[in-house]
């Protein structure tokens, strides 16, 4: 169960991040982030073979500081800006957001003190800008995230409505579910080709 919310826009980021930043954030994206012996900083080697511990209960709990398991943003090719990858059903969008500018990409970012080697090749200078917009599919509330120079809000621009829960999908929400479910078709069939 649950709700999705679909988006629009993106974040600058200035400078670029750098290719160690960029591989990185990408790992953090599809890293589960449960309570990891390894900390909240882990990224797998192959995010898409680690999903979670072998003790369910351990790997549905989150980790310390995460606003949710899976943080939804990733950069794009050049580094120059940063997204909502465009999963169904992501939560906490806000709060991640936040979470990153704080510990991997503003000045003075928790991580730069951390010691950890993964963070050898990242510069902690950047500064963000940007405005995504969301709008829920089961409740129709239309919101925006807004940057200006790392300072993160989010505004309600149109208010819930609990009558549009029992409605029928908007035509836009049936051109994104019927893109997502081709894209998710090749997908898997691509990987087929790999493996065989």
């Amino acid at each position: 169960m649950g709700y999705t919310t679909d988006f629009i826009g993106h974040i600058d980021i200035s400078p670029s991040l750098n290719e160690a930043e960029q591989a990185y954030l990408s790992a953090f994206s599809l890293t589960r982030h449960y309570d990891r012996e390894e900390g909240p900083y882990y990224v797998s080697p192959n995010p898409y073979a680690d999903q979670g511990s072998d003790d369910p209960e351990r790997s549905n709990h989150l980790a310390p500081g995460h606003p949710q398991i899976w943080c939804r943003w990733v950069p794009c090719w050049e580094g120059c800006c940063i997204a909502l990858d465009g999963e169904e059903k992501i939560y906490q969008p806000t709060r991640w957001l936040d979470y990153l500018v704080r510990h991997f990409l503003a000045p003075g970012a928790e991580a730069s003190t951390s010691g950890l080697e993964v963070f050898e090749g990242f510069t902690f200078d950047h500064h963000l800008d940007g405005l995504v917009v969301g709008c829920r599919r089961d409740n129709k509330e239309l919101f925006e995230i807004r940057v200006e120079d790392n300072v993160i809000s989010q505004q309600v621009l149109r208010r819930a409505d609990p009558r549009y829960l029992d409605y029928p999908p908007l035509p836009y929400e049936e051109v994104i579910d019927r893109d997502r479910r081709r894209s998710s078709r090749s997908r898997s069939g691509s990987r087929r080709l790999r493996t065989v």
